[in-house]
C-alpha cells in the first residue's frame, strides 16, 4: 500500500520539477556568447515568439567583469531563410538595446549583431537563432501539462476508489 504512495510521490515531484524548469529557463529565444572582452546576452518577450504579435528583443552587453557597458556601437540585421528580413544601422546604444520586432513566418531566425569594439576598432559578429512559433504551436506545452493532470487524476482516483472499497478483515 506504502508503494503507491511512494509512486504517486515521484509522479508529481516529477511534473512539477519539469514545470518549473520550464518556466525558470525558457526554451526558446535566450542565449548569451562571449567574444573576446564582451558578452552579449539576447532574451525575448515573450519568451516563446509567436508569428504576428510584436516581440521585444533585450540586448544586453557585458564587460569581463560581468558588468553592463556604458556604450556601445551595435548593429543588426535579422535573416529567415538566408533572406535579409530588416537591419538596424550601427548606432549607439548604453549596453543595453530593445527593440520592437513582429514575425511574419513561423520558423528559425538569424540575428547577426555587429558589436563594434572600441579596444581594437574592428567590429565582431555575434550570431544567434531565435525561434517564432505559429499560432498554434503554444498550445502544445499546455496539452502536455494538460494530459499530465489528467493521468494524475486517474492515479489519485483509483488509489481513492481502491481504499474504499476493499474490505477490512477482523481478526
Amino acid at each position: 500500500m506504502q508503494k503507491k504512495y511512494l509512486l504517486l510521490v515521484v509522479f508529481f515531484g516529477f511534473f512539477a520539477g519539469l514545470v518549473a524548469y520550464e518556466i525558470m529557463y525558457p526554451p526558446f529565444s535566450t542565449d548569451a556568447e562571449k567574444i573576446g572582452n564582451y558578452e552579449v546576452q539576447v532574451s525575448t518577450i515573450p519568451s516563446a515568439p509567436n508569428v504576428g504579435k510584436d516581440t521585444k528583443i533585450h540586448f544586453l552587453v557585458l564587460d569581463q567583469n560581468g558588468k553592463q557597458v556604458n556604450k556601445i556601437r551595435m548593429g543588426l540585421k535579422i535573416y529567415y531563410n538566408g533572406d535579409l528580413m530588416k537591419e538596424f544601422s550601427q548606432d549607439d546604444h548604453p549596453g543595453a538595446w530593445d527593440i520592437d520586432y513582429v514575425f511574419q513566418e513561423p520558423g528559425n531566425y538569424v540575428f547577426r549583431v555587429g558589436m563594434f569594439d572600441l579596444n581594437t576598432g574592428n567590429i565582431e559578429p555575434y550570431i544567434f537563432n531565435i525561434t517564432a512559433l505559429g499560432p498554434y504551436s503554444s498550445i502544445f506545452p499546455v496539452l502536455i501539462i494538460a494530459g499530465a493532470g489528467c493521468a494524475a487524476g486517474i492515479i489519485v482516483a483509483i488509489l481513492i476508489i481502491t481504499k474504499r472499497t476493499r474490505p477490512k478483515f477482523r481478526y
